[in-house]
């Protein structure tokens, strides 16, 4: 590989690296554990150098960078699309409030579910743990057999 590909591999790495968490770096710490890599380590960190990286390890590297990089765009995204929603909702329901019409909707406070603050990952989390549930209870059933027993 040339170097300017390298440069580049650097150049991006070093970029992306400003951007990420605490846990996705050190996830790239356990790409360059598992690839048996060199790095140093003192009181204040971890230590590596990019140049005594073999290409496999850099383009493991860069390829988890683009990808957490990619992930954070559309976290945001779908963030935006939930904020949205959720000042349709509150629209729709001053305008119900407007209107004189009552409903259901003032048996929940709106409002307080607007000024809580949820981070990306709970949500993630909320959301995962919805699906999972949802999942268990179909697939359960296959699982629940009736045990036969035999008496003598």
């Amino acid at each position: 590989m040339e170097n300017t590909d390298k440069n580049e591999i650097y150049k991006n790495i070093k970029s992306g690296l400003l951007n990420l968490s605490q846990n996705e770096l050190e996830e790239i710490f356990k790409i360059i554990y598992k690839n048996n890599n060199n790095y140093s380590k003192n009181n204040n960190g971890v230590f590596i150098n990019l140049c005594w990286l073999d290409i496999d390890t850099l383009t493991k590297i860069n390829n988890y960078i683009n990808f957490c990089i990619k992930s954070h765009n559309e976290i945001n995204k779908y963030e935006v699309i939930c904020n949205i929603l959720n000042d349709s909702i509150i629209n729709t329901k001053d305008k119900i409030e407007d209107n004189g019409i009552t409903n259901d909707l003032n048996i929940i406070d709106l409002n307080k579910i607007n000024k809580q603050k949820i981070s990306s990952s709970m949500k993630f989390y909320l959301l995962k743990k919805k699906f999972q549930k949802q999942q268990l209870t179909t697939n359960i059933e296959s699982y629940l057999t009736h045990d036969e027993c035999l008496l003598k």
